[in-house]
């Protein structure tokens, strides 16, 4: 671990603001290679409240084949996409930082999983609900075994998945929709003003808050067609007491 690897806070900071991501399977009954060999394809990921990293995908795709025979994939993520120069090609940077999830791939079955999964996949993926509700597809947790992160050159940092993932913050999944209508019912000049303060949007846009995590909470903005916004915590929270003490903590800074 080089010195300036970043916190498991700030790499699941990096999982949850990808929009896309590539996904490493083993071939399994493939129409043009032998089984076993490395297969990659591109995803659109989102994170579940604890920040596992949660697909939607096909059962008619050779990834969704592969993984229902060998569910141990991977998948990198970076902190941007690649620039796209004026001529077509792609400006590859040796210093974009990327991350890498090793994990097995695990149909989300139980009600209130995958009614939670499918809300937050939704809601960070919105077009998605066109094809969400197909009978071929399903949504899948990636359950993170080890993670590797790489920053440039001599800046790396591996860790093991439950120092990536938090343990037990079922506190405060249990207590998400509680705190969701509490602020939105009483408190939305805090989230007016914490908009104003940390963020570059407007904080007159009549903000409401959609969801929570352990990391942060998305806001919503009165008119569609202001995108949702994310705020990131300074640090992680587990309990409704935590996010409590963590939004009172950003009021206090908004108004000093």
């Amino acid at each position: 671990m080089s010195d300036t690897a970043p916190s498991s806070h700030a790499l699941r900071q990096m999982l949850r603001h990808a929009r896309r991501a590539v996904l490493a399977t083993t071939a399994h009954d493939h129409a043009q290679i032998p089984d076993g060999w490395p297969v990659t394809s591109m995803v659109v990921p989102a994170c579940d409240m604890d920040g596992t990293p949660c697909l939607l995908i096909s059962e008619l795709a050779d990834h969704t084949r592969h993984i229902k025979a060998d569910n141990r994939v991977s998948l990198l993520v970076t902190n941007h996409d690649l620039a796209e120069n004026n001529d077509g090609t792609a400006t590859i940077e040796t210093d974009t930082a990327r991350l890498t999830i090793f994990g097995r791939a695990m149909p989300v079955t139980a009600s209130a999983d995958l009614d939670r999964v499918k809300k937050r996949y939704l809601q960070t993926h919105p077009d998605a609900a066109q094809y969400a509700g197909f009978a071929d597809f399903g949504f899948y947790r990636v359950s993170v075994d080890a993670a590797y992160w790489v920053g440039g050159f001599g800046k790396q940092r591996r860790l093991s998945g439950d120092k990536l993932i938090p343990a037990n913050i079922t506190p405060l999944i249990d207590g998400h929709d509680g705190i969701v209508a509490h602020m939105n019912a009483d408190h939305d000049d805090a989230l007016s003003g914490i908009v104003g303060h940390f963020t570059t949007a407007d904080p007159n846009a009549g903000w409401k808050m959609q969801s929570i995590d352990c990391d942060g909470m998305v806001l919503i903005a009165n008119s569609v067609d202001v995108a949702p916004l994310r705020i990131d915590f300074p640090t992680p929270v587990r309990t409704p007491d935590e996010a409590r003490e963590i939004l009172v903590k950003m009021c206090k800074i908004w108004r000093a």
